[in-house]
């Protein structure tokens, strides 16, 4: 594992364990949302834009990318996780989640392409598998998502189609 900024900086062996382990003299620790790197290659301790959790053993897990986390309720969890769990619903052929409001703490939101399934289904079968917190409010079922060319989502067109009269 490693980043443009701090070059490789953890081993892991997945057979093991989850956890990584930082290279000889390298040290990671995540505070008030920023995860630090230093190590004797590095001028200076350096920001990158991954979560992590630190371990005691001096392991860390990987928990994310910064601009993919999300806070609810105290809880964290990663708009991609999140979304993962969406797409792997049977009958979900597109979606996205994402959170709607620029604040820590809002609901999320889902846009869903799922012809053939309810909402209240789509949340029922998220519920079996997700954190209540992170159970997307509102979810509307479109028949698209608005991509660009470069498949991208762009937010404006994601936030107008959760307006009600667009459902």
């Amino acid at each position: 594992y490693g980043c443009t900024e701090a070059g490789s900086m953890c081993t892991r062996r997945t057979v093991e364990s989850e956890r990584w382990r930082p290279y000889p003299g390298l040290q990671m620790c995540h505070h008030q949302g920023v995860t630090h790197v230093s190590g004797p290659h590095l001028d200076a301790p350096v920001v990158t834009p991954d979560v992590v959790e630190t371990h005691a053993d001096g392991g860390i897990t990987l928990l994310g990318r910064s601009a993919d986390m999300v806070k609810i309720a105290g809880k964290r969890a990663s708009l991609a996780e999140l979304t993962g769990q969406l797409l792997g619903l049977p009958g979900v052929e597109d979606g996205v989640m994402f959170v709607p409001a620029d604040r820590e703490g809002a609901r999320l939101a889902a846009l869903v392409v799922a012809p053939n399934l309810s909402e209240a289904g789509i949340l029922d079968a998220l519920a079996r598998q997700m954190d209540p917190a992170f159970l997307p409010r509102p979810l509307r079922i479109v028949a698209h998502l608005p991509r660009n060319e470069l498949g991208k989502l762009p937010r404006a067109e994601l936030l107008a189609l959760l307006e009600p009269h667009r459902a």
